[in-house]
């Protein structure tokens, strides 16, 4: 597959600022991997000079203290939803029901801050937007100021091409007309449990006099895609002009956490860690204890707040503790088994340490596709049993190829830039406002061509 040549190139040397001084608002989920991302990003822009601002409720302003990213809060008589509430929703379990009530959650939090945005942006002097692929407002707001907007994939892009698979669903990508049609008929369901946010999006940029949009994909920048990825992890795309993959984006300073405990230097190390939004799931994190025990390795488990100390005691794990230094323990474990959350997962191979994932909800199953293709992993439902989970972790402990695999993605992690390549491309959208390289692409699955080969070849 040929190599796509990007829409910008870098303007200067990392660090060094060219742009006159800017203000920028950031839009994002109000979910705390979420917010750390543009952290990292508003971190090294205001190491650059930049003034940038967080549009959103004010209750999350805890996230925000001490860092670049000063509250831009919206009315609170304008939120008839809370960060809170988002965060309970966004741990239930991806069926139905539970996403039905994510929809509704999003759709009211790009209601306020679309009614809100454009006073609060407009008092506030903002030069360009920052958004996050998730929240579609960043992007109807600055379109209906004319200000330049940048959108970032935070978690798996949700850029639409026919061959690539939905990142909510847990299929591999394959060059076959079976597979294209399967990723038409399963975006059709997904487009139709969503459609209250859709039909919100489309309201909205009515609304605001923008171009009209049906889908939350049709929100995307058409100047330029931050993705925090590596290239190598992503699925093969033909439609990659405006996505840039700069790798982790991680602010340089450290979150509090516990130490490593003493671990046995001459034993496996197994680190086991669900995220802050699973870590409740006390049943699985038992079940792989118990797998890690039957193995006779040692297994760090870190549920991130999600068990009560009750709970946590009853997990027969090496040791269980709440939050733990994760690079550090990375850096220690000789294997990783997870929920397949991208920070963790680029975490893990950042270190060169291969992952066994087992998704959840969300992008988790995008993400463990991806791992298992790049040969850093395998993958298992969440309801894998003791037996399973065992047989597989024997696998990614003990086969060379697997941490090869892992290995194979650190050099290119490590080069991609990170939050200073993010902070180069907002600068240079902002400077010279660039328009798109290529047409912007309108790609719903539905219009694929019917033959797989065809669309690989295009």
């Amino acid at each position: 597959m040929p190599e796509h040549k990007s829409c910008l190139e870098p303007c200067h040397p990392a660090g060094q600022a060219t742009v006159a001084f800017v203000r920028i608002a950031f839009f994002c989920p109000p979910l705390a991997s979420h917010v750390a991302v543009m952290i990292a990003i508003a971190n090294e822009l205001a190491h650059r000079g930049h003034a940038c601002f967080l549009v959103h409720h004010p209750q999350l302003a805890p996230l925000t203290a001490g860092t670049a990213l000063a509250m831009l809060p919206l009315p609170a008589d304008g939120c008839p939803w809370t960060p809170a509430d988002m965060a309970r929703h966004a741990r239930l379990r991806p069926l139905p029901f539970g996403v039905r009530a994510i929809v509704r959650d999003m759709a009211a939090m790009t209601e306020s801050l679309c009614q809100a945005g454009p006073a609060l942006l407009r008092t506030a002097r903002i030069d360009a937007v920052v958004s996050d692929q998730m929240e579609a407002a960043g992007s109807l707001v600055a379109e209906h100021l004319g200000l330049p907007c940048v959108t970032v994939a935070s978690a798996v892009p949700i850029n639409r091409e026919p061959l690539v698979p939905l990142p909510v669903l847990p299929f591999p990508y394959q060059e076959t007309d079976e597979a294209l049609h399967r990723n038409v008929v399963t975006t059709r369901i997904a487009d139709w449990m969503t459609a209250a946010h859709d039909r919100t999006i489309a309201r909205l940029a009515e609304q605001l006099g923008c171009a009209p949009k049906q889908r939350l994909h049709d929100c995307l920048s058409p100047l330029a895609d931050i993705v925090q990825l590596p290239r190598a992890l992503d699925f093969p795309r033909r439609q990659a002009s405006r996505m840039h993959f700069v790798g982790p984006l991680r602010t340089t300073q450290a979150a509090a956490a516990a130490p490593l405990p003493p671990v046995d230097p001459t034993r496996p190390l197994v680190f086991v860690s669900l995220g802050t939004l699973q870590g409740h799931r006390h049943g699985l994190l038992r079940r792989i204890a118990l797998a890690c025990q039957h193995l006779g390795v040692q297994s760090l488990v870190a549920h991130c707040g999600g068990l009560t100390p009750a709970q946590a005691a009853r997990v027969p794990a090496t040791w269980v503790v709440d939050r733990v230094d994760q690079r550090a323990a990375m850096r220690r474990a000789d294997a990783v088994v997870a929920h397949a959350g991208l920070n963790t997962a680029l975490d893990a191979l950042a270190e060169g340490v291969p992952l066994l994932c087992l998704p959840l909800a969300f992008d988790q199953p995008g993400v463990a596709q991806r791992v298992q293709r790049a040969g850093a992993g395998l993958v298992l439902p969440g309801s894998a049993s003791v037996t399973r989970i065992g047989a597989a972790l024997r696998r990614v402990l003990h086969e060379p190829a697997l941490r090869e695999g892992a290995r194979r993605l650190q050099p290119e992690i490590a080069a991609a830039g990170g939050a200073r390549a993010a902070a180069d491309i907002v600068e240079q959208v902002v400077h010279a406002g660039l328009e798109p390289a290529v047409p912007r692409i309108d790609s719903p699955a539905a219009e694929a061509p019917s033959d797989a080969r065809a669309a690989v070849s295009r």
